[in-house]
């Protein structure tokens, strides 16, 4: 049976069959997931910032190995890391206060971590020197597009223009959007309040269209609790050209994510998937954990990024090096959107493209024209 066609501007710019965009979720979107939703149809997109410059190029090559079809490589590109040129991680450290490495001692016994234990990450993405390693190393091997998960892509533009390099970046509000208008990316997510990872603080139905009008004739892809195929009708009618979705990704085959944290999801309600600086220092959705409400509850309010992630390094790193343990779970980042309860059975990568588009056809052709009557 031939595949349906379900086209978009969208799929012309970045060259994918389908409007899909899956979102480049750090430490969730690796090489497998990557290279099956850009083989079913979508654009695949490889969550970067959790990777060092030589991982990234050995992940890149293993994606090229898996698909010849166009590919993502999303980056945390935030203004702060200017504000911090020539600063190393170590120094960034030096400006953690001392009360805050007493109370992570604190959390390491509370949490069963051990006191020598040292994460021996690069954390490249924290540095101004390893962010830059990262992009040379997409624009060394010309990746079919580069995605801005956090920040803005005009000083990396004139390189990527020159190697034919497309680039995502997103957008929670008009004035963000109107940056990246400024700085020519070819694509604008326009993100909702409802979405997993960082987000905003505006709803989806209220920021999408607002960003359309205002960045047009830039196509917008819409981004917040779309987690089926009735979301991507609905980011159509809000003027966008096809969606981009992180959350309908996680109980795939292919996502890098435990069992216990599918078993988490499947059982979750909206009202489970909460804002929270616990991990990150910026706002970011996940659901809730005793993890989260520590730092969510007080008494000690998380620091802002980078510090935060650098206080808790170790802690989390831990936890993710022994995430066959269920006593870390509680460590585990697990972000979910508000769309929770939408996300309720595994599936392949494929089979969940496959499913939303059959259900946006469905929705078109037959469920509006039975519930709308035009005269």
């Amino acid at each position: 049976m031939a595949r349906r066609k379900f086209h978009t501007r969208l799929c012309d710019v970045l060259g994918i069959e389908y409007p899909i965009i899956q979102a480049g979720m750090g430490g969730f979107s690796d090489p497998p997931l990557v290279i099956a939703v850009s083989e079913a149809g979508g654009l695949g997109t490889l969550g970067a910032a959790v990777y060092e410059p030589d991982t990234l190029d050995a992940a890149i090559k293993e994606i090229r190995k898996g698909t010849s079809k166009p590919f993502a490589i999303d980056l945390l590109l935030p203004d702060s890391l200017k504000d911090m040129e020539g600063v190393s991680k170590e120094g960034l450290m030096k400006y953690i206060p001392d009360d805050y490495y007493a109370y992570e001692k604190g959390l390491r016994k509370k949490f069963d971590i051990p006191d020598d234990y040292r994460s021996t990450r690069g954390c490249s993405l924290f540095t101004m020197e390893g962010t830059r390693q990262l992009l040379q190393v997409c624009l060394d091997n010309k990746v079919p597009v580069i995605a801005a998960g956090l920040g803005r892509l005009g000083w990396v533009m004139p390189e990527c223009k020159k190697r034919g390099i497309k680039t995502i970046a997103i957008g929670a509000n008009v004035k963000m959007a109107m940056k990246h208008v400024e700085d020519q990316v070819d694509v604008i997510v326009a993100q909702g309040y409802d979405a997993g990872g960082h987000t905003g603080n505006i709803g989806t139905l209220s920021v999408v269209p607002q960003i359309v009008d205002a960045v047009n004739p830039i196509p917008v892809a819409a981004a917040g609790g779309i987690a089926d195929g009735r979301g991507l009708v609905a980011a159509l009618a809000l003027g966008a050209e096809g969606v981009w979705c992180g959350s309908m990704f996680l109980l795939s085959n292919e996502v890098t994510f435990t069992e216990r944290q599918k078993d988490r999801v499947i059982a979750a309600t909206e009202r489970d998937a909460v804002i929270s600086k616990a991990i990150s220092g910026k706002t970011l959705r996940q659901l809730r954990s005793s993890f989260t409400e520590i730092w969510d509850k007080g008494p000690m309010p998380p620091l802002g990024w980078p510090f935060h992630n650098l206080l808790t390094l170790d802690i989390v790193d831990y936890a993710f090096g022994h995430k066959d343990q269920e006593k870390y779970d509680a460590i585990l980042v697990t972000p979910c959107s508000q769309a929770a309860r939408l996300l309720n059975k595994r599936r392949s990568a494929r089979q969940i493209i496959d499913d939303m588009v059959k259900e946006a056809v469905k929705v078109l052709q037959e469920d509006m024209t039975k519930r709308v009557e035009l005269r």
